[in-house]
């Protein structure tokens, strides 16, 4: 995030608990044009914009959602961090005012961070409809902060809260007031605060508040100590502790959240007051979602209208990308490549190097990925996937996990090198080990179009949804074997549950094109690289040596044509690159049915790329990573072979 600040007059950071509107309020200010990028050190994705405001360049940080300042996950700590080492100079607390004392207790924190603050009272329009009304005024009065309403959804108010932010984060402006706590605590607290004060160097912390965070057991902000006045603090620290415990017969920690707690109830009731609303269509929705009767066959109809509507909505786009490039594309190329060289073996190279592979991208990437991307987005704007984590949790359970673990799997089928990344906000490493290895499992987007650019178009709707219900059933049996051999149990869910909103188009296209634009800018290059080098040992003659010594398992297990371990291979690197690169080695329309159908069940199980074997590498180091990549190559190999000589479901051969 310091990477450029030397360029911009003002940081402002959008901060909040989850699913309270930060990312529409943050896609109001800036559109669609965001950088999404790591936070550094960490693995944790921000997103960044700037805009140009008068005369003065004004950068944007839409930080992870948080509910405290005490860093569980790696995205907690990236939000805390930003806040604590000053690297924002103004902060717009987003709160959802539908929930508000929850909401209150980070920003109580903040409050007593004394850092430039103001509060974006945000889905103000939603507590209205529940029958909450809630004063801004007393509640910026008890506050010490300019507190607005907004509908981040709507734009309602965005400007004001912008403009205000600016003019805080300018002048410095700090919290007005101090939230004091209960007497005996506060004494303790000033005891704690006094000894911080009197050291040499002045902390970026002020003093009251790093004297709150160490009672509270936080032991990074030690090192924000001198050395030569650590032990002298952390006896003190030590002895109010004990204090505390002895005065209200509980830990300081636990004493302090409780009237932290306290005080944001009380603020909550005195700025709030009941108004008589109607009972809300999306909460009656929201139950539908959740009871069990009626949820599971919402949640399969949507898993059978994203896959039907990509089945049937891709293959359109397919046809027409291909009738296209094939009438006015390809003419004109091949002329250029005979121009180019009269060897015909050049142009032969350059032809299945550029023309096919472009042909293997235009029938794979943008036929399927940007729709799968898209509907992912509104499932996750819309607040339905804490839905789904809710309704399998029973499910989860059975192999070792809890519904936490859902929003990850579910990710996986974006992506599984982030989804992989998510499961650090498990309780413990057995269920990471599980989820991990679950994940490679799930069909991810590339997969996806694999399944659906070859199975769906040209053997059927049906044999394509067989191939995911194979992959569920193999990740639930895995689960359960998982489960049973791994030592260790599963622990409980505590979870939020986000109402259903409409999602926003800004954030949600943003979302599509953050997710795209690697596969544009990445993958490309490398499939047509890909496709280049096929090229390149076909006209050779390479081709045969590599093909020859691995025929026993690609026709003889199977029942594919020799050529096609090829693409099979690239697929460890890319798995998209296995369709493209097919293409360029065979011809999908003379493939049988049944060879189609084993081809995209083998590379829709093994290990999806090389990007996640390397996060599996880094989350759960070298052997678990080698354990889990040749585990799903021999259930691929396997699953394959067996479906090949069986043929259950009466396919062509």
């Amino acid at each position: 995030m310091e990477e450029g600040e030397e360029d911009v007059d003002l940081v402002v950071g959008l901060a909040g608990n989850p699913n309270v509107g930060k990312s529409a309020l943050f896609h109001q200010f800036t559109g669609i044009g965001v950088n999404v990028s790591n936070y550094p050190g960490t693995t944790v994705e921000i997103a960044e914009g700037e805009i140009e405001y008068e005369d003065k360049t004004i950068k944007l940080v839409d930080l992870p959602g948080v509910y405290s300042l005490r860093a569980v996950s790696e995205d907690e700590w990236v939000a805390r961090r930003a806040i604590l080492e000053l690297d924002i100079d103004v902060v717009i607390d987003v709160v959802d005012a539908s929930n508000l004392e929850r909401n209150l207790y980070l920003t109580l924190q903040l409050v007593e961070l004394g850092i430039p603050l103001v509060v974006s009272l945000n889905q103000y329009d939603s507590a209205l409809e529940k029958g909450m009304r809630i004063n801004p005024e007393i509640l910026s009065e008890k506050l010490g902060v300019p507190v607005i309403e907004t509908v981040a959804t709507r734009g309602e108010n965005v400007s004001e809260v912008f403009v205000k932010a600016l003019k805080t984060g300018i002048k410095g402006e700090k919290p007005e007031r101090r939230i004091e706590m209960g007497r005996d605590l506060e004494e303790s607290v000033k005891e704690l605060s006094e000894v911080i004060g009197n050291m040499d160097s002045e902390p970026s912390i002020p003093p009251r508040s790093l004297a709150l965070m160490l009672l509270e057991g936080d032991e990074e902000v030690l090192e924000k100590l001198p050395e030569e006045s650590r032990d002298e603090i952390i006896r003190k620290k030590e002895e109010c502790s004990k204090k505390i415990e002895k005065q209200h017969e509980e830990e300081a920690e636990f004493r302090i959240a409780r009237e932290r707690h306290g005080i944001a109830s009380l603020i909550s009731e005195e700025a709030s007051e009941r108004v008589e609303a109607e009972p809300l269509l999306s909460e009656k929705i929201s139950r539908w979602t959740t009871e069990f009767k009626t949820g599971i066959p919402i949640l399969v109809g949507v898993f059978f209208g994203l896959l039907t509507f990509l089945i049937f909505g891709g293959g359109f786009l397919e046809k027409h990308f291909l009738a296209g490039w094939n009438s006015l594309v390809e003419p004109p190329l091949r002329n250029v490549f005979d121009m180019i060289s009269p060897s015909s073996q050049v142009a032969d190279v350059l032809n299945i190097g550029i023309n096919k592979g472009m042909k293997g991208i235009l029938a794979v990437m943008f036929p399927y990925l940007p729709p799968f991307f898209l509907l992912l987005a509104v499932l996750e704007d819309s607040g339905y996937l804490s839905r789904m984590a809710y309704l399998l949790d029973s499910t989860m359970h059975k192999i070792g996990l809890h519904g936490k673990a859902v929003a990850p799997m579910l990710g996986g089928f974006g992506c599984n090198v982030p989804a992989i990344m998510a499961t650090r906000g498990m309780t413990d490493r057995r269920q990471r080990l599980i989820s991990s290895f679950l994940i490679t499992l799930v069909p991810c987007s590339a997969r996806t179009a694999v399944i659906l650019g070859t199975v769906g178009v040209f053997v059927g709707v049906f044999p394509a949804l067989v191939i995911y219900g194979i992959i569920i059933s193999l990740i639930f049996i895995s689960g359960l074997v998982l489960n049973r051999f791994l030592p260790g149990e599963t622990s409980g869910m505590v979870m939020e549950m986000p109402p259903l909103r409409k999602p926003m188009l800004r954030p949600v296209l943003s979302k599509t094109w953050n997710r795209l634009k690697e596969f544009i800018y990445v993958a490309t290059p490398l499939l047509i690289l890909g496709s280049l080098i096929i090229g390149v040992l076909d006209v050779s003659g390479i081709m045969n040596s590599l093909v020859d010594p691995l025929s026993p398992v690609t026709s003889g297990l199977l029942g594919l044509e020799p050529i096609v371990i090829i693409p099979l291979i690239y697929g460890v690197i890319r798995k998209e690159g296995a369709l493209v690169l097919l293409m360029s080695v065979t011809s999908l329309g003379q493939m049988k049915g049944l060879q189609l159908f084993v081809f995209a069940l083998v590379v829709a199980i093994y290990i999806p790329c090389i990007a996640t074997f390397s996060v599996l590498r880094k989350e759960l180091g070298w052997k678990e990573a080698i354990i889990i990549s040749l585990s799903t190559i021999l259930l691929a190999l396997a699953m394959g072979g067996l479906f090949y000589h069986l043929n259950p479901l009466g396919l062509q051969t």
